[in-house]
Formats: structure tokens, sequence, C-alpha cells
């Protein structure tokens, strides 16, 4: 991939995120979460701001036996590739398309919820966390995962620096966006004000990796909302770009492959 290419992509963004993004950093926090919610045969369980639905994907590869599996999500386009990537590996999940403060479901549904990298980006979260709540079966788990600031996030402070230098500052807003709830007391505070117990909010750094740097940078560049914004860039802007983002990276690109920390609070709590 080169940048000329991820800047004039004609996918949509959430096919992008979804070959670009997600096999890099959001299978392995995917993987983490289920490690620590021990997912039971039988259980129900919600993909909560699921995306491109990675984590009810990452499910379906365990030897678990669900008693159900379903997805949820406010944008069309990301269902749309999580419910034809679930086709396509024969998994039987149910999709759905709604807001998190307002869930299409009846009370008690499920006895288990994942949410990864979305509470941050909820509209109203105590709004999300209660509604998440009424859903979830009393004693129910959930598991979420919610980045930390830039200071501790190399990959994504690059990114925003040269968004933005290249784009200007509301394209570098959009990566300082996923980072806008970082600290753990906070988050704390929002579960325990929901109604939820036994909440556990745990620091955790992941080594992640690509082997081709510079064809990451690139459709990362391509793969955020400002890839259209790239497109109109000439060829050598576009270069100059992917450029001062692996600049930005210092040790962590080493002129061929990335290996950076991708720093979250993970967070299980039981309703």
């Amino acid at each position: 991939m080169n940048p000329q290419a991820a800047a004039g992509d004609p996918r949509n963004f959430a096919e992008r995120y979804e070959t670009v993004l997600v096999p890099v950093i959001f299978e392995p926090w995917a993987r983490g979460l289920i490690r620590r919610a021990k997912p039971q045969d039988g259980e129900h369980i919600l993909d909560l701001a699921c995306g491109t639905g990675v984590v009810t994907r990452q499910l379906a590869q365990t030897a678990l036996a669900a008693g159900s599996l379903t997805g949820a999500d406010f944008n069309g386009d990301m269902l749309e590739v999580a419910r034809n990537s679930a086709e396509n590996a024969g998994i039987d999940a149910q999709w759905v398309e709604a807001s998190a403060d307002d869930l299409p479901f009846p009370d008690d549904r499920f006895d288990l919820a994942f949410c990864q990298q979305a509470l941050q980006f909820f509209p109203d979260r105590p709004a999300a966390l209660r509604e998440l709540l009424r859903v979830v079966k009393p004693g129910g788990r959930v598991a979420f995962c919610v980045q930390r600031e830039l200071s501790c996030n190399p990959l994504l402070r690059a990114q925003a620096n040269a968004l933005d230098k290249h784009v200007g500052p509301q394209a570098g807003d959009a990566v300082r966006a996923i980072c806008s709830l970082p600290d753990g007391e906070t988050i704390r505070a929002l579960f325990e004000e929901a109604g939820f117990t036994e909440i556990d909010v745990e620091d955790v750094s992941l080594e992640l990796h690509h082997p081709n740097g510079r064809a990451f940078a690139a459709g990362a560049m391509g793969g955020m909302h400002t890839g259209d914004k790239l497109s109109r860039m000439s060829d050598a802007q576009r270069r100059q770009c992917v450029d001062d983002f692996l600049t930005g990276l210092g040790d962590c690109f080493d002129g061929t492959a990335i290996r950076f920390p991708h720093v979250s609070n993970v967070i299980t709590a039981r309703a």
C-alpha cells in the first residue's frame, strides 16, 4: 500500500477501518477483553458499539458455544461490514442498528456485554451505561476498554500531530477524541453512578506491531474520517504527511516495521 492508494481508496470508512486498523489494534484488544471476561457456554452476549464486529468474530473463533451473539452499533456502514464478515465466516449473530443510550432489547437480555474503544464517543455516557445496566441480567458482567491519553500512546500522538500540520486542527481533533476519557477514576464514577458493582479499572498496555510501518501509516491516514481531505492533496503532500507521521513515532519505527505501546483503561464490572 502506498499513500496515494490509501488516500484515493474508493472503499468507505468502515471498509478501510476493517482492513487497516482492526487487525493491528482492535483484534488484540478484543482477545484481551475476552480473556478477562471468561465467557461461558450458553451465555447471551452483547457486542456494544460493535463497529465491524471484531469482538463477536473473536468470540466465534474460541470454543465457546454461546447462547446468542448480538452486535449493536449506530453506524449502518460499520454494521454492513460486520454482517458480511460474519456471514462469510459462517458466524450466527444478530446485528442491530441502535444508539447506546436507546437499545431495542428487553430488560435482563444479556449475561455479558463487551464494549471496546467506544465509551469515550457516547454523547450521553451516563444514559448509555444506565441503558446497558438495564439490558444486562443482575449479576451479569461487562468488559470495556477506553483509550488513555495521547502522552502514553505514541501512535495516536504522531497521527494527531501529522494531521494538525497537513490537514488542520479539526483533523487532529478527530484523533484526540479517541483519548477524551483517559482518567480511570472518572470512568469508575460513571459506572458507580449507573449502578454497576464490583468495578475494576486497570491501566493496561499492549505492545502492537505491523511489519510494514509505511503501509500501515498510509492506510491509517486514509482510514481516518480525514481520508477524503488527504485525497485532495498532491502526491508529494501525502508522502510528506506519512513521513511526518512515521518520524513522529521516534523509536517505535525502525525504518521498516512499527512496534508501539497502546495503552487503555480496562474496566470490568457486574450489573
